[in-house]
């Protein structure tokens, strides 16, 4: 198990874009005990090049990882703030390329199945019927309101999900009013799934 301030500089090497770095660049510095560790346990290679050392994660690094996203950090350093601007580039990046918003990622939130189980419950069983935000709402009594709104914006326009505004004020009551999501500066009261 790396120690603090190995598992940020496994983090400093996994964010670097070329999949490695020389030793020289990694911040927080790495120190031989700390770099004979990394490698001792695989989870970094090791590579002379030039003067200098070649680091780079390895497939058991990556792994490590992905399954410690939540290990700790130290907690006084100011290198984990060129750390997190590395992955915060690397994530845009990635969003970017994939045509996903952070919302998605990183917002708690009901998921899609989620919304969707809600609303054939309310439609019973059938797609393509305009459901009142409202009424979708009541059906997630255990999701407040800010993550079924961070839900409901990542997933209009995905999986035949579209929100809707009223185009006849009058047939919104104080409920649908209340229920409204603000999206792009309109005033959704409506949802509709496709499929």
């Amino acid at each position: 198990m790396p120690t603090r301030t190995q598992t940020l500089i496994l983090w400093a090497i996994l964010a670097a874009p070329q999949g490695g770095m020389m030793q020289k660049d990694v911040r927080p510095a790495v120190t031989k005990p700390d770099r004979d560790a990394l490698t001792k346990a695989g989870l970094v290679a090791a590579e002379k090049r030039g003067r200098g050392l070649w680091l780079e994660a390895t497939e058991k690094g990556w792994g490590w990882a992905g399954e410690n996203l939540d290990a700790a950090l130290p907690e006084r350093t100011t290198a984990g703030a060129i750390v997190l601007q590395a992955w915060l580039t690397r994530l845009k990046a990635y969003l970017a390329a994939e045509n996903i918003s952070l919302a998605e990622v990183l917002a708690p939130r009901a998921t899609t199945l989620d919304l969707r189980a809600a609303y054939l419950r309310i439609t019973d069983g059938r797609f393509n019927q305009r459901v009142r935000l409202a009424d979708l709402r009541a059906a997630l009594p255990g999701v407040d309101r800010a993550t079924l709104d961070a839900a409901l914006t990542a997933a209009h326009g995905r999986d035949g999900l579209q929100l809707s505004a009223s185009d006849n004020p009058p047939e919104l009551n104080p409920a649908d009013r209340e229920a409204a999501l603000d999206f792009k500066g309109e005033r959704m009261s409506f949802v509709r799934i496709a499929r």
